[in-house]
């Protein structure tokens, strides 16, 4: 027989036992598919860290005040010490070499109402190169500027969320708002951040110029931390150094003292999300690979199947004349050309439940076609191997035997 007579009875064979050739491109398909979805999600919660990752800053540091330790003799208290002030801030700003940009900051928990609605919100009040060191962008409206915190302006950026709370859908900018009894004028709306890495959720939160928070709604007059923004990533240990060392200096901090205040960086938390991200991708491949094999392993069953069910038309076969290469061929060919068609299915399969998956966990959808096609090619590979198995069992079969079959 000819290779083309022999494509044409493998296609004949696929076309008479329709169910068995469904179930075969079933199994390769969902393989595919399993294997692009579930390497596409990872690929995109990598995305969204690394996305967070730019939001919070690879290269800041972070001045925090700190508790009280004692108040005349007695146990920590747990307020908040006072002493990081603004000649602190302005001192850091003339003696520390390598900053970029910085924003000193307040905060507190304050009630917000806007018409008959009314909720309680952190308000932060900050300068204006706090939202350039965020990488935050506006959905409306426009920032507030230096000239508002010299004059203490009683104007209010809204975070993403607290806008949907209080106006809905309408956009609210030039709209009042009144902090605890204070009438502001809403400037913008920050565009949608969700949870960073630090558990916060910006977009519950409202910011207003510093000396605004400072005087008109907190009556304080010193800070509850600073950012500031390094030019080189590479400097962040030499200057967190050189900040402590100035501001133990400024706080009359003895050798035998701890600090009041704590020098942080973000980059142990940027580490341990990266390395978070990395294993939950290794440990999806691995189920990727996984599926793959199961789903050859489908192929395998439902081929051997096939060749019990067809042992008396093999010895029939053998008996008219076919050689054992013959009755090999044909067997790899159907189950081949079914696993092919499957994963080639598998990968369009794939493409849409990864669109779907990204939508449903709010996810940055990502196509990986790399990974597809060594997907698609690890997929007809393996369900060759797999169909191959079956195949040789068929041309091995002794056409006597075969021809007895019950």
């Amino acid at each position: 027989m000819t290779w083309r007579h022999l494509m044409r009875g493998g296609l004949r064979q696929i076309w008479r036992y329709r169910l068995r050739s469904m179930l075969v491109i079933c199994c390769a398909a969902l393989g595919v598919a399993g294997a692009v979805t579930s390497v596409n999600y990872a690929s995109g919660g990598r995305e969204q860290v690394l996305t967070r990752i730019q939001q919070l800053g690879t290269n800041l540091l972070v001045i925090n005040a700190e508790q009280s330790r004692s108040v005349g003799g007695r146990e920590r208290t747990g307020t908040i010490v006072t002493t990081l002030v603004e000649a602190d801030y302005l001192a850091l700003r003339r003696e520390v070499e390598g900053i970029a940009r910085s924003s000193a900051m307040v905060s507190a928990g304050l009630r917000l109402k806007a018409g008959y609605l009314s909720k309680v919100a952190p308000v932060l009040g900050v300068e204006p190169d706090f939202f350039a060191i965020k990488s935050w962008a506006l959905a409306s409206g426009d920032f507030f500027h230096t000239e508002d915190v010299r004059r203490s302006a009683r104007v209010v950026l809204l975070g993403w969320q607290v806008a949907r709370d209080l106006y809905g859908e309408e956009n609210p900018v030039g709209e009042r708002l009144f902090i605890n009894r204070v009438p502001f004028e809403v400037a913008g709306v920050l565009a949608e951040r969700g949870q960073g890495l630090d558990v916060i959720n910006e977009d519950q939160q409202v910011y207003v110029p510093l000396t605004t928070a400072m005087r008109r709604l907190l009556d304080v007059d010193h800070y509850r931390s600073i950012l500031l923004e390094l030019k080189d990533s590479r400097d962040m240990v030499p200057v967190a150094a050189d900040v402590t060392a100035l501001l133990r200096v400024r706080h009359r901090i003895s050798a035998f003292r701890p600090d009041d205040f704590s020098v942080g960086s973000q980059q142990d938390l940027i580490d341990t999300q990266l390395a978070a991200a990395s294993r939950l991708g290794f440990l999806v491949r691995w189920i990727g690979f996984s599926g793959l094999v199961v789903s050859g392993l489908g192929v395998l069953a439902i081929a051997w199947i096939s060749v019990r069910d067809r042992t008396r038309e093999i010895g029939t076969r053998r008996a008219l004349g076919a050689r054992r290469e013959d009755v090999f061929f044909q067997f790899a060919f159907e189950a081949s050309v079914l696993a092919t068609i499957g994963a080639g299915s598998g990968l369009g399969a794939g493409w849409l439940a990864s669109r779907l998956a990204a939508s449903q966990a709010q996810l940055p959808f990502i196509f990986e076609l790399q990974n597809a096609l060594l997907a698609l090619g690890m997929a007809v590979v393996l369900n060759f191997v797999f169909a191959s198995w079956p195949a040789i069992r068929a041309a091995r079969m002794d056409p006597i035997k075969a021809l007895r079959h019950e």
